[in-house]
């Protein structure tokens, strides 16, 4: 998944132009999160053992996701906008959840394949999550095994990468985030999402976070090993040009 570095830089860059109120920022900012949040209304109902999922199984209902058995899942925007086209051009929340999954949408299914590649056990080229086994690092040309690469721990795994391109991104494009100020809009009622697939009340949990990932965890300054810097700064650019071209009258709404 795109880092919260990424899901709030594009953000940014996507609004820097809108004419809204402080307020209406601080719910798109909220709104473009919460999907991440991986929690859905009764995940806790241990007598409603359709919503007792994983963090997974509840990714694939908030991120609205149908291809959930591809190694590169992305979200189904036209099922999103068949349930939400209302919501999306009347509420900036809802317009920020929707622009959450376009990131996700971009990322794996038009950036991610071209940084990395995906192969069974017999080195054929695959998107099933079932099979896979082996990843190519497309800018190396090295091939390592899915369970490393995607290992948490691995001090050369994407995860890692994550966590350093968010040092570099939060530098580059100088987001500097005041967290208390989201608190205290949230604890004013002042974030309200129509989308049944999450809560307002999770605003809080999105905002405490994506405070861990990008302020209290400890980052690093390395060498990446899965990206390189100019296929990130690409990113950022292409995923707000390519939404304003393909979104461009739900933006209407929110621009003069």
């Amino acid at each position: 998944m795109p880092s919260f570095a990424i899901h709030a830089i594009c953000g940014n860059e996507l609004i820097k132009d809108f004419d809204i109120s402080d307020n209406a920022k601080k719910s798109f900012f909220i709104g473009n999160i919460i999907p991440d949040v991986s929690r859905i209304p009764g995940y806790k109902d241990k007598d409603y053992v359709t919503k007792r999922k994983s963090i997974q199984d509840r990714k694939k209902i908030t991120h609205f996701r149908t291809n959930k058995d591809a190694v590169l899942a992305y979200p189904d925007l036209d099922k999103f906008l068949e349930k939400y086209s209302g919501s999306v051009k009347s509420n900036i929340a809802s317009f920020a959840y929707f622009f959450h999954l376009y990131t996700d949408y971009y990322y794996f299914r038009k950036f991610l394949p071209g940084i990395l590649t995906f192969y069974d056990k017999n080195m054929n080229q695959i998107n099933d999550s079932e099979s896979v086994y082996y990843v190519k690092i497309n800018r190396t040309g090295e091939v390592v095994k899915y369970k490393d690469l995607f290992n948490k721990d691995n001090e050369n795994g994407i995860y890692k990468d994550y966590s350093i391109s968010n040092n570099y991104l939060i530098k580059k494009y100088s987001l500097d985030l005041d967290y208390d100020v989201f608190f205290d809009y949230i604890d004013q009622n002042g974030f309200y999402i129509d989308i049944e697939e999450t809560k307002s009340i999770f605003a809080y949990y999105a905002v405490l976070k994506m405070k861990k990932y990008l302020k209290d965890e400890i980052v690093f300054d390395n060498e990446l090993s899965v990206f390189c810097k100019s296929d990130l700064d690409n990113l950022i650019d292409n995923v707000v040009k390519s939404f304003k071209k393909e979104y461009g009258y739900i933006l209407s709404a929110y621009m003069n």
